[in-house]
């Protein structure tokens, strides 16, 4: 703990009432990284005082499997979540559902709710997540068309599948492709509509992309870039389709819309924390107070592999950040040193990424695309590898993780895609 914290929390001597609560330690947000710093914190202090604070009505959970299994039906509720109910009451850990933190004081240690209580706090954790970006068009407040971000969300959608033989999915990344992989496989024709060249663009190298589109478009999926929405049309305030800008009307008895989201910074912005492209944490998940962290989506963290701060939205991230930062706030200064690590699945494609696939000027692969994959990119900078993709298919992950960390120039690049070369012999 900081000095300034010490001296800070000395003078707040104030007694718990209806409307003053005090705790060691505050998170606010249920998600995954809210849920496992809550553990880390009981893991690494056994008696210290820990509140959860979630603006949703369920325990923290996991929101990765939504646009999948849980669509799917293969899923039951109590699955997602990171520990069932009594575990919380177990460990002494108060959990408050339905309620949103409508201001932080940093100086004071004091997060104001909305239910008019005010709690003092020594250390918080912000993992506010982000929210679904909408869309800003004619018709987008019509019944039938969904954003997916909360289990209530997914539930409104399984609903409407069992009513629908259309959907449209707008925005190919990685959420809308894996709706739309859904969709297709409970039998309801779908389309994707993407604003840019191809789906999934913005993630991987064009080769790959415009491979999974065509196995998308195998599957029964249309796909439609380089157009968008200009106006959802209806009846009955009812989605019955898409205006394209050609003029074209797709068919939809509903829409999903998948174009990303905006981390909820306004509380950290409003507190006077440093905040760009989300909440700014150093490597021990530190904001610029030292008594508040943040973590996952919302975080934008420092990497000591690649020397710059990051922000990203993957369940690994989640875990890990969630778990270091509540460690942390017991006392420990254990950077985060982990590289990004993703997975999706989509149809019959697993898809799993290490490292910053956001720069390369060289892409090579190994194996040759075949059926639901089988093969793996390498995409390098100036010679040194940043990431490294498997798409159904398994590499010895040890040696692709110390090929990223090494930053090591290669002198033969060509030589990454020779399936008679092994990794370790690169590495060596």
């Amino acid at each position: 703990m900081s000095q300034e914290s010490e001296n800070t929390l000395k003078d707040v001597k104030i007694a718990e009432s209806e409307n003053i609560r005090k705790f060691d330690y505050v998170i606010v947000g249920g998600g995954l990284a809210g849920g496992n710093a809550a553990i880390s914190i009981r893991e690494n202090d056994k008696i210290g005082s820990i509140c959860i604070i979630t603006d949703e009505k369920y325990v923290p959970y996991d929101r990765v499997p939504l646009s999948k299994n849980y669509l799917l039906g293969k899923m039951k509720r109590e699955v997602l979540y990171v520990k069932k109910p009594d575990f919380y009451t177990t460990q002494k850990i108060e959990l408050v559902t339905g309620t949103k933190v409508t201001g932080l004081d940093p100086k004071n240690h004091v997060a104001s709710t909305s239910n008019g209580i005010d709690i003092y706090y020594k250390k918080l954790l912000l993992a506010t997540g982000g929210q679904a970006r909408r869309l800003s068009i004619s018709g987008a407040e019509m019944d039938g068309v969904f954003y997916l971000r909360t289990v209530d969300d997914a539930e409104k959608i399984e609903t409407a599948m069992q009513q629908s033989k259309n959907a449209v999915v707008i925005g190919g990344g990685f959420i809308g492709c894996e709706l739309a992989s859904t969709f297709a496989k409970k039998g309801i024709s779908t389309t994707i509509i993407e604003a840019g060249p191809k789906i999934l663009g913005r993630a991987f190298d064009s080769d790959t992309a415009r491979w999974i589109e065509r196995y998308f478009e195998e599957k029964g999926v249309k796909i439609m870039t380089k157009t968008a929405p200009v106006e959802l049309k209806g009846n009955n305030e009812k989605i019955t389709g898409i205006k394209l800008q050609s003029g074209e009307v797709v068919p939809a008895d509903f829409v999903v819309i998948g174009i990303g989201i905006n981390p909820n910074v306004e509380l950290a912005k409003e507190a006077g924390l440093q905040v760009d492209n989300g909440i700014i944490v150093n490597e021990y998940m530190q904001t610029s107070h030292p008594d508040v962290y943040s973590a996952s989506d919302v975080a934008r963290f420092y990497s000591p592999v690649f020397g710059r701060h990051m922000r990203l939205e993957h369940y690994d991230l989640a875990v890990k950040q969630g778990r270091l930062a509540g460690e942390n706030m017991t006392g420990k200064s254990k950077p985060f040193e982990d590289l990004p690590y993703f997975f999706s699945f989509m149809f019959d494609i697993r898809i799993e990424a290490y490292g910053d696939l956001s720069k390369y000027d060289t892409v090579i692969t190994r194996g040759n695309p075949t059926g639901n994959g089988n093969f793996t990119k390498f995409y390098l900078d100036n010679g040194t590898v940043n990431a490294v993709m498997m798409v159904t298919r398994k590499e010895n992950v040890d040696d692709i993780k110390q090929l990223i960390r090494l930053r090591k120039k290669i002198d033969d690049p060509a030589s990454l895609g020779n399936e008679s070369t092994k990794i370790e012999a690169i590495i060596t």
